[in-house]
């Protein structure tokens, strides 16, 4: 994702030498005129697979893929993820919004859904879940994409939840939390 776009997710291109390029594809809310580029290099060998930190401490190896399978046979829009997540643990969801905040509460770059995407696309690598980035819809239909999700073995693409869809709100966002 684009460290300054709230949920803007990039795709990387792959470097010769193991490395990940990513360019954002907007022009515009970077801290300079134009777009940002960034690379990613690999982990060192003998570098744990785990999420780590926050993420390790909240379960999230556990949790986002068990959102994610309850949808088994359907990719879903990461809108549903993160309402069905908050849902289930809204507790640690009000933690992460509380540390991080949420575009729902204020404008900000780095959020708890951007957390939880990050931890979703560290899943996805390790093989815990399935990402394929399109369309977004409703609330996060201010991104040209977003990330999709499913479990192995991944579905048609014509089997799909949108958050338009879904009929989510964003209530499930705890008030006053900043």
């Amino acid at each position: 994702m684009c460290p300054f776009h709230s949920d803007e997710f990039v795709r990387p291109t792959a470097s010769g030498d193991g490395s990940w390029a990513y360019k954002c594809p907007l022009t515009k809310g970077h801290p300079f005129l134009g777009s940002y580029e960034w690379l990613v290099a690999p982990p060192p060998a003998g570098t744990p697979d785990g999420l780590g930190g926050l993420a390790n401490e909240l379960g999230l190896d556990i949790e986002l893929p068990a959102v994610v399978a309850a949808y088994q046979g359907r990719w879903v829009e990461y809108g549903v993820v993160e309402h069905d997540y908050a849902r289930r643990r809204q507790d640690d969801f009000a933690r992460l919004v509380q540390i991080y905040g949420h575009t729902h509460i204020e404008d900000k770059r780095y959020t708890a859904s951007v957390f939880l995407a990050h931890a979703l696309s560290q899943l996805a690598r390790q093989g815990s879940v399935v990402l394929r980035h399109s369309r977004a819809t409703g609330r996060w239909s201010y991104n040209p994409t977003i990330s999709w999700w499913t479990v192995a073995p991944p579905p048609d693409w014509s089997s799909r939840l949108s958050w338009a869809e879904s009929g989510g709100t964003m209530d499930y966002v705890p008030a006053g939390a900043h």
